[in-house]
């Protein structure tokens, strides 16, 4: 795989792991585009693991003290705030249940679809519609609580499908609950660890078995390095633009594309 298609396939999934315009569409479209016949196994892994680290990066405090905080409660120091990091680390993996649980019952089938641009185009109409109906959400006094973490979940299942966007359909889900759009970015992006983490390893174990030939290594690391990169400042300006109540204006990109791709790719 040429390097230049790296940097490309990296930048696309670093933007758009964050941003609600669905990673797993844009990988799809771009390796179309790009004529890219490298085996996806050893991309994935590269990309996913780019934007793991990114998000690692970016809330390592957030991430440190949850951890703390669930095992500080679990043996016994419940105060308020290790109370506090206990029930938002349960919220996190109450969240991931649903996506787990459908991803590994449902593997194939989810990977067919990876096959089909149009599908995937079709898939980020849908997104489409979900982040511009946002428009319409004024109000955000609520709180997150099992039953919304799981909702979240449910949303987050739905993005397995290449189109479906993971950070749109959650914090969209989110804002539909009436939580605060900032704690709702918060979640989506802590709510991606355990989902990224376990794609990349169920990838890795795959790729262990069929041993990357050594002229790709240099070529992929490029590749999950600017993933990386990229990821950070997705992250960033996702925080600033849900903050500022303009999350729905990535609607009309994701209508744009969809339809561009259902035409012409």
């Amino acid at each position: 795989m040429p390097i230049l298609d790296a940097i490309i396939l990296g930048v696309l999934q670093g933007a758009a792991e964050f941003l609600p315009i669905s990673s797993s569409a844009h990988l799809v479209i771009g390796q179309a585009v790009l004529g890219v016949n490298a085996p996806s196994i050893y991309l994935e892994v590269a990309l996913h693991f780019g934007t793991l680290l990114s998000v690692l990066v970016f809330f390592w405090k957030d991430v440190v003290g949850l951890t703390r905080s669930f095992f500080k409660f679990l043996f016994g120091e419940r105060d308020v705030d290790t109370r506090s990091g206990f029930m938002l680390a349960l919220y996190i993996i109450i969240g991931s249940i649903p996506a787990g649980i459908v991803g590994l019952l449902f593997e194939s089938w989810f990977e067919a679809r990876f096959n089909s641009t149009t599908f995937s185009g079709v898939m980020l109409l849908i997104t489409a519609v979900i982040l511009l109906s946002t428009y319409f959400l004024k109000r955000f006094k609520n709180r997150l609580s099992v039953h919304s973490a799981f909702l979240i979940g449910v949303a987050q299942m739905t993005a397995i499908l290449p189109g479906i966007s993971r950070s749109g359909t959650t914090i969209t889900m989110g804002l539909f609950l009436g939580i605060d759009p900032e704690l709702a970015a918060r979640f989506s992006f802590l709510l991606s660890l355990p989902a990224v983490a376990g794609a990349a390893l169920l990838k890795g174990i795959e790729l262990a078995r069929h041993p990357l030939p050594s002229t790709e290594l240099v070529t992929f690391g490029i590749g999950a390095v600017v993933s990386f990169l990229v990821g950070l400042l997705a992250i960033y300006l996702l925080l600033r633009i849900v903050v500022g109540r303009r999350f729905y204006l990535f609607g009309f990109y994701c209508l744009v594309i969809g339809l561009l791709t259902i035409l012409f790719v």
